[in-house]
């Protein structure tokens, strides 16, 4: 498939491919198309081409506007929910510390594999929207045994339903986290892109060849690969060298490393 082809190269060779694209589009294929007698252009096309080429380009303009809006949001939200998960396994290891029970060690233990099972086994495979069979074993591992506990004074019964409480929120994190890895742009926005851009190929094949004109037909094919590209780049948060990280997961698991209360 395409996109997973070009999310293998790094920003700036999507970039270059996307411009390098466009610019063959939108300038090199009008050149060739007027090269035949049929469409060989006129003062009158040239015309026909002014009056619907700031309509088009205008109406492409806003689509992308809003699609970079819409991936930049998609983007801000599963990093959010990235940060959040490990806010909360933080917390629940920070209240098992605390919860001051010889049992809960074993329980600590598996609760750092499971954060390095997260970050080993797991997010590769949020490239495509899956999880961890490991990953969800250990989750469910550790679940059971946190309710299995049994609290021996007031002060641990406290602290077990928030215990029971925060491992709720890190599985519907989970969950939240693999459902949102494989947001996308729905296809359709793509398919009415490639139409505007057909549609500005044949408006370009409208115009007489003039040094205006050749410079337009310059301009225009850059800026859209460049707009095109930085939409490419983050509209699948789990791929390509801009994705979403695993640092907070990481920075948690140092802390977890070392905490003793």
């Amino acid at each position: 498939m395409f996109f997973n082809w070009i999310y293998r190269r790094s920003n700036v060779q999507i970039l270059i491919i996307l411009v390098l694209f466009f610019v063959v589009l939108l300038d090199v294929m009008p050149r060739i198309l007027q090269s035949i007698p049929m469409f060989a252009p006129t003062q009158d096309s040239t015309r026909l081409g002014l009056s619907l080429f700031g309509s088009i380009i205008t109406l492409s303009g806003l689509l992308i506007g809003f699609l970079l809006n819409q991936a930049q949001t998609n983007f801000r939200e599963v990093q959010s929910l990235v940060s959040r998960e490990a806010g909360q396994i933080n917390n629940l290891d920070r209240l098992l510390v605390r919860y001051g029970d010889p049992a809960i060690a074993p329980m600590r233990k598996e609760l750092f594999e499971y954060m390095n099972s997260i970050v080993n086994d797991e997010w590769d495979l949020l490239k495509n929207g899956l999880g961890s069979s490991k990953t969800h074993m250990l989750w469910r591992g550790i679940s059971r045994k946190l309710l299995s506990l049994e609290p021996h004074t007031n002060r641990q019964t406290a602290m077990y339903t928030d215990i029971l409480k925060k491992a709720e929120e890190v599985a519907e994190s989970r969950e939240s986290r693999i459902e949102r890895s494989s947001v996308r742009l729905p296809n359709l926005f793509w398919v009415v892109i490639i139409i505007c851009m057909v549609a500005l190929l044949g408006i370009n094949t409208l115009f007489l060849p003039s040094d205006s004109f050749f410079m337009g037909l310059k301009i225009l094919p850059v800026t859209l690969g460049a707009l095109i590209s930085l939409l490419v780049i983050t509209d699948q948060p789990f791929k390509g060298q801009s994705s979403v990280k695993a640092d907070p997961f990481l920075k948690i698991i140092e802390s977890i490393k070392t905490r003793t209360e």
